[in-house]
């Protein structure tokens, strides 16, 4: 069940980048390196210094993947050790990593608190992350249905 978890958030994972791809494409804008920069910042203790330019792109994208693939642990332990119907799991899964972003990013210095982004960028980060954990649950749901 573990395994469930793991790749349900894999997919959701890829969908929520289809998702933000469109909207960078279509919003005019670049691509986020919040990822790469967090994860530069949390290994300084370990000696990375500052990374730049392609090398912050890579970071962030393998970050992204990296990130969005945990998480499914989270939505297994929803599911497994909760013990929550898969619909319910799939709305804590949806605010306990929105949630997480909203607090770990600032707290990093990656971004300033959510009530200074603005609405639309809100809900433009809000929905990515509902596609994100919808797909998450429904990939778990198929999942089930095809082992």
């Amino acid at each position: 069940m573990v395994l469930h978890g793991i790749l349900a958030a894999f997919i959701g994972t890829g969908l929520m980048t289809i998702s933000s791809t469109t909207e960078m494409q279509w919003a005019g804008r670049e691509a986020s390196v919040a990822p790469g920069l967090a994860t530069a910042k949390l290994l300084r203790p370990f000696g990375v210094r500052e990374v730049k330019g392609r090398a912050l792109d890579l970071l962030a994208t393998w970050t992204h993947w990296v990130y969005g693939t945990l998480w499914g642990l989270a939505l297994w332990a929803l599911v497994g050790p909760a013990g929550l119907p898969l619909w319910a799991a799939g709305i804590a899964f949806f605010f306990l990593v929105w949630g997480a972003e909203q607090i770990h990013l600032p707290v990093l210095g990656i971004a300033p608190w959510p009530w200074k982004w603005g609405l639309k960028a809100n809900l433009t980060d809000m929905w990515h992350h509902i596609v994100y954990a919808a797909g998450a649950t429904g990939a778990w749901a198929l999942i089930d249905v095809a082992g």
